[in-house]
């Protein structure tokens, strides 16, 4: 089976991929990333309030072999897990401790204030009752600590549309808590959200990518049948999640001998698109595996230097 692939998606790259790890000193992220992107690449999101700041800072690796540095700690209490947090009260989450800006100006330029990146991008500093919807990553080296990405900002209780935030966060935790029952949903615009949330869960290459190196395991053989048969049961002139989700499992024409077609007379181009893949589905779908993409462990010692390609994800929509 040919591994799978994406092609043509570079732009993406600075959505999924330019989210690295709160500890990579070297990377600047232009932007903060959505909701949607930070609930992909998270290992845990909670629902939790900040009870208290360590007055001792905690020396850990900033990345596996690498120097250690001063992590300021805070303690959240969570309120709810939604996910990677079930059946857990607190979680200590370790910040790298902003430095003062050298003479003359520290990295990035004269003047940087602690606790913002190049570029501008501003870090967050846990403070104590910061309360709010949290996206964590695990600390690469160091079990019971979790981190926050550069771009991953919490969305604070403050916020204008926080309530509407932590009910779509929800949404999409109870999708990936069962995804055949997500991808058999009744209503065909329910199946088909859940199914592009599900497809870029999958494909979607995690913030804490410490080896440098990712892999693909098969997802189950079910699932995989429920997404070619959300695919093309669905109307795709009246939904455009239908082609997105092709885009992101894949399915595009010329990929994996799905034919490149021309609309006819009269035919709208996507349902052209979608009659070559229901043809091409039911030659060679049983075939087909949708693939889960994940970071390798990082080597002892070292990044694993195995030379590998590497999955591309798929466009994230905000």
């Amino acid at each position: 089976m040919r591994r799978f692939f994406l092609c043509g998606l570079a732009a993406v790259a600075a959505i999924a991929l330019a989210d690295s790890s709160a500890w990579a000193l070297r990377i600047a992220v232009p932007q903060a990333a959505s909701t949607k992107t930070k609930v992909l690449q998270a290992d845990a999101v909670v629902v939790g309030k900040v009870v208290g700041i360590d007055k001792e800072t905690v020396d850990l690796e900033q990345f596996p072999g690498g120097p250690k540095a001063a992590f300021t700690v805070a303690n959240i209490k969570i309120e709810s897990g939604l996910l990677g947090a079930k059946n857990v009260t607190h979680i200590k989450v370790a910040t790298l401790k902003p430095q003062e800006p050298a003479p003359g100006g520290g990295p990035g330029g004269p003047g940087i204030r602690p606790g913002f990146r190049p570029g501008g991008q501003p870090a967050y500093i846990p403070a104590e009752d910061h309360e709010g919807l949290f996206f964590l990553q695990k600390h690469p080296t160091s079990d019971g600590y979790y981190t926050i990405a550069y771009s991953h900002a919490p969305i604070l209780s403050t916020d204008a549309k926080y309530k509407d935030e932590v009910a779509a966060v929800k949404a999409m935790a109870g999708t990936f808590a069962d995804p055949v029952k997500a991808l058999s949903a009744e209503k065909e615009e329910d199946r088909l959200a859940n199914a592009l949330s599900l497809a870029q869960k999958y494909r979607v290459a995690p913030a804490n990518n410490q080896s440098g190196v990712l892999e693909e395991t098969p997802i189950p053989a079910e699932q995989t049948k429920l997404f070619l048969k959300v695919l093309t049961e669905a109307d795709w002139t009246k939904n455009a999640d239908a082609p997105r989700l092709a885009d992101a499992l894949g399915l595009m024409p010329g990929n994996y001998g799905i034919p490149r077609v021309s609309a006819g007379e009269g035919e709208e181009p996507l349902a052209a698109r979608q009659k070559a893949l229901k043809a091409w589905a039911d030659k060679y779908g049983a075939k087909f595996e949708v693939k889960q993409v994940s970071a390798k462990p990082a080597a002892q010692g070292g990044k694993d230097t195995t030379p590998r390609a590497t999955p591309t994800p798929p466009i994230i929509r905000r």
